[in-house]
């Protein structure tokens, strides 16, 4: 995360977007809820990280200033093992602290698009996405709504409400690109919440996502585009990429559409040109080179000018369907 900050820094990017399971990738129910954040309402009353005090901050600045600089040295230990919650020696007690601290070093907003947080009444957690500004502060967070619990026989086996309770509530938030509206992955497949959600001012649409490569292969730009044409909003999609353990791989192709469902960057994955032999057993972690950062432009008045030429919003508004 550290690194692609700072790429994202040297790019002139004003705005990180990042994936589900950011910090880590459980590898069963126990891991996952042992390794969890604290519950968000704890981390919202504290105050922001902003100095470099302890072995892994000074690890993070130096990677986010390293990889800022053209030319500059990215290798090292902020590249470690977040996975295990711990860099070096030191046990990382909240990976949205620490997402904190990167975005007021890097003066950059950061969409930290699935961090599992505590919820102390059911002993599980809720599957969370903050959005931080360049100051640190989380400006707004979202509890996933629809959880992956599905079942492909011999392709794909995942129940996510065995760990994980549902969020109840929709969020729009105001941001450099405008006005976003928060998902999660498995989201993207249901329409009326994102429709919903351009009712409520959404002019970018967000579904930070760990696909599998089954359902990945099988749907995952054609529902991205979908969503960007009937809300006439961009579409950005952060997506884990390669093989996180023994049970989990993920399809990548982060990408973004825009308002009239124009394709402006993939940054690739299962399926890409040249990677078909990473779908065996035993071949290499990612299809592609990871991690890595895509740039795009969000255009100003583009939503307004798409809008005004179709005003699909208006139209869904007036149509009434009797039962």
């Amino acid at each position: 995360v550290a690194r692609c900050t700072g790429w994202a820094k040297r790019e002139g990017a004003s705005m990180l977007f990042l994936p589900e399971c950011l910090g880590f990738m459980g590898d069963s129910a126990r891991h996952t809820l042992a390794s969890a954040d604290p519950p968000i309402d704890t981390l919202l009353r504290r105050d922001v990280p902003t100095e470099a005090d302890s072995e892994v901050r000074k690890m993070l600045a130096d990677a986010i200033e390293g990889c800022s600089r053209e030319g500059g040295n990215c290798d090292g230990p902020a590249g470690g093992a977040a996975g295990s919650h711990q860099q070096g020696d030191e046990p990382v007690e909240s990976i949205i602290r620490e997402l904190q601290f990167v975005a007021s070093r890097a003066k950059l907003w950061i969409s930290g698009g699935g961090v599992h947080t505590r919820t102390p009444e059911s002993g599980k957690i809720h599957n969370t996405h903050v959005i931080i500004d360049s100051d640190g502060r989380i400006r707004a967070h979202y509890h996933k709504i629809h959880l992956f619990d599905v079942s492909i026989p011999g392709k794909v086996a995942l129940r996510e409400s065995n760990t994980t309770d549902p969020g109840g509530e929709l969020v729009v938030v105001d941001s450099p690109l405008g006005r976003l509206g928060l998902g999660i992955c498995y989201d993207m497949r249901f329409p009326e919440m994102y429709v919903e959600l351009v009712r409520r001012g959404a002019e970018v649409l967000l579904a930070p996502s760990a696909f599998t490569v089954p359902t990945g292969r099988a749907h995952w730009h054609a529902l991205l585009r979908a969503r960007a044409i009937e809300g006439q909003c961009y579409m950005i999609a952060a997506a884990q990429v390669g093989r996180h353990n023994e049970r989990r791989r993920s399809y990548g192709h982060s990408v973004a559409y825009d308002p009239w469902g124009e394709l402006l960057a993939d940054a690739g994955g299962y399926d890409s040109p040249g990677v078909e032999a990473c779908e065996e057993e035993g071949e290499e972690d990612s299809p592609i080179k990871a991690p890595s950062v895509i740039v795009v432009d969000i255009v100003p008045g583009r939503v307004a000018e798409v809008r005004e030429r179709m005003p699909i919003q208006d139209h869904r508004e007036r149509a009434t369907f009797p039962r």
